[in-house]
């Protein structure tokens, strides 16, 4: 937060950039959900050629279906890799609004790419179409990555201590309108891809992103800009140390998920019937042909590690990597009766000294969190491909179908007129949204009631004449892709349930469930929900495709979403007290790494889409997370930290 004078008066007014922050971050989740929910599909669309899917042999649509499986958690993969970057240049050389500003260009630039992906598919360029699909997904994970880790920090920045109570209650605006955004492009997007193709589909997501830079950039003069640490030559030295140090890491998804899959599928064209798997051969060709990868990450390293020393050299930083070589370096410093980390204590201080047990203790009880990631990302994949062998139809009563979405499309833009009028200081008098509310419910009742008794408005029967006969329901056809919207849904439902069902009635009971212990019972939650996930599959393959109604897929999203609030929101919380206040970002950013391992595990392991079931590949994921669940449960209890907060202002 913005220093300021602490005997100043409290204020119950807004900071004035903070409508401008939240409106670029609801447009920015709408495109990027919005995205995200057709992915799976257009991307099995593309890979069979657009012809009629019930005509495709079965190994080439499981083919289709594990690639595409791949691609979407590697995309996200780099989604959750980029923030690393994006942290240290937002932090260290450019600022927030730089940072966020530039990436943003980047990111409309992947939406652009992806509408024109949508063209060339339209226009059966297959490989131009795929191409271009792999660049605008690249563009998009270098943007949202890049912003994902500025924009809660950039909240934080235009406070003081005048409206810092202000805080906890926008944080809360902001988590909900991320679900808020996530929810309503899940359900629209799908629709979009049905009726006006892939480029509009790709392209509305990509307009609300050029809204969202657009928001942003108005607000340039309304944001506490909070200039860089320390910025100049400094800063670009961090900046490129991390970039390098973390070249292994891209050149692992790019070497092994992309030109290792590419050379092995021209070694199985080139072999035919002949082929017998992964052979020395196959191997030593790959490295022969692409040599330069490996020889480029380690000149890469190298570099880094060059380029650190010589910043060290400059100005000594107390951060988690050079604390941690000191001790490395400097054993021979050791005292008698001093620990392993006590050299950098003596070197550094007590609190920086703590950084790295402090950090490495966290990561390895985190280490375990990768799997939950693994489970959790997977409502963009393999669910959408339990969903499409469902029954996606629905009947409902006419009168009310047609109020449901009316009241729906009317209560969002209500919602987002009064949250930003709230956030500009200038609420909706209450008197005014009561008679909305009352507006809504009397029309429903009124909807109800013409289904009961009023003129059939359904579905035709039949046309006699010109006379049309209607019968009282309305058939609806849902999107496989659009049951993904029940997560978000769900999570705008569990946190307050949570909260006022469960924690509330334990704390007056003088029972608090520490943070570790929700954690663990959420992994154990996702492991159960893959479980109902495998036995709901296990219906579908004994019935059929078509039989088994998607509505039961209520049950896996319920059970995961629980899991998600606990593991996901309690983790972020934990993380941030456990880490000294100097490591604070550098947790930050293995959290997130977490998520980029997971889903690197489930494109490591989606070839077996095209030789098992898909019932047992999601028993084999409940089994990996039930045993992870066992291991984070032992480190969890065998963990000793303490707590470190932020200094109190004026300290």
């Amino acid at each position: 937060m913005a220093n300021s004078n602490p005997a100043a008066p409290l204020s119950n007014k807004m900071p004035s950039g903070i409508p401008y922050i939240v409106g670029n971050e609801g447009a920015e989740r709408f495109s990027f959900y919005g995205m995200k929910a057709i992915l799976k599909i257009y991307l099995i669309a593309l890979f069979v050629h657009f012809v009629d899917e019930s005509t495709v042999p079965s190994d080439q649509m499981a083919e289709a279906e594990a690639q595409s499986t791949e691609i979407v958690h590697l995309f996200v993969a780099g989604v959750y890799a980029f923030p690393l970057i994006g942290a240290i240049m937002a932090d260290r050389l450019l600022g927030k609004y730089l940072t966020i500003f530039w990436v943003s260009l980047i990111y409309c630039a992947g939406h652009a790419v992806l509408a024109v992906a949508g063209r060339f598919g339209a226009m059966d360029q297959f490989a131009a179409a795929e191409l271009s699909m792999y660049l605008g997904l690249g563009l998009i994970a270098i943007g949202s990555g890049g912003i994902k880790p500025c924009v809660s920090a950039n909240v934080g920045d235009q406070f003081t201590a005048a409206n810092s109570h202000l805080v906890t209650r926008v944080y809360q605006v902001f988590y909900f309108i991320i679900n808020y955004g996530s929810f309503f492009s899940t359900v629209l997007t799908p629709l979009l891809l049905r009726y006006f193709g892939a480029e509009v589909a790709f392209g509305v997501p990509g307009v609300l992103m050029g809204i969202a830079t657009l928001v942003f950039w108005m607000g340039r003069h309304k944001f506490v800009h909070v200039p860089p640490s320390p910025g100049g030559k400094l800063g670009l030295f961090d900046t490129l140390v991390t970039t390098l140090l973390f070249t292994p890491l891209f050149s692992l998804i790019i070497g092994y998920f992309v030109l290792w899959e590419h050379h092995l599928g021209q070694a199985q064209q080139a072999a035919g019937d002949a082929y017998e798997g992964v052979t020395g051969e196959i191997v030593a060709s790959y490295f022969a042909h692409y040599w330069w990868l490996p020889v480029g990450t380690i000149v890469a390293v190298v570099a880094g590690l060059a380029a650190f020393r010589v910043r060290q050299r400059i100005q000594t930083s107390e951060s988690f990597l050079p604390v941690l070589l000191y001790n490395l370096t400097h054993q021979s410093e050791r005292q008698p009766g001093m620990s392993f980390f006590d050299v950098g204590r003596a070197r550094f201080g007590e609190e920086a000294g703590d950084g790295p047990p402090a950090v490495l203790k966290i990561m390895v009880v985190f280490s375990m969190v990768s799997v939950f990631w693994a489970l959790f990302d997977q409502h963009a994949s393999t669910w959408v491909d339990q969903a499409r062998l469902m029954a996606l139809g629905l009947r409902v009563p006419a009168y009310l179908g047609y109020w449901a979405f009316a009241a729906t499309i009317g209560l969002s833009l209500f919602a987002g007129i009064w949250l930003f009028r709230w956030l500009a200081n200038n609420p909706i008098a209450a008197n005014v949204t009561k008679a909305v509310l009352g507006i809504i419910v009397a029309s429903g009742l009124l909807a109800a009631l013409a289904d009961a008794v009023g003129p059939p408005m359904g579905n035709v029967i039949s046309e006699t004449d010109g006379v049309v006969t209607r019968e009282r329901m309305l058939d609806i056809e849902m999107s496989a892709a659009q049951l993904s919207a029940l997560n978000p849904l769900f999570v705008m439902i569990v946190i307050p349930t949570l909260n006022f069902l469960v924690y509330a009635p334990l704390r007056t009971r003088g029972i608090e469930i520490k943070p570790l212990q929700k954690m663990t019972a959420g992994m154990f939650l996702a492991g159960a929900a893959f479980a109902a996930a495998a036995i709901l599959q296990t219906a579908i393959e004994s019935q059929g495709e078509g039989q088994v109604h998607a509505l039961w897929q209520i049950v896996p999203y319920f059970i995961m979403t629980v899991s998600e609030v606990l593991v996901s929101i309690t983790g972020l919380e934990f993380a941030y007290t456990q880490a000294p206040r100097a490591m604070k970002s550098t947790i930050m950013g293995f959290w997130l790494l977490c998520v980029t391992f997971g889903n690197l595990l489930v494109a490591f392991l989606a070839p077996l889409q095209e030789r098992i079931a898909l019932s047992n590949f999601f028993w084999l994921f409940a089994g990996l997370m039930a045993g992870a669940a066992v291991i984070f449960a032992g480190l969890a209890m065998l963990y000793r930290g303490k707590s470190y907060l932020q200094h109190a202002e004026g300290e």
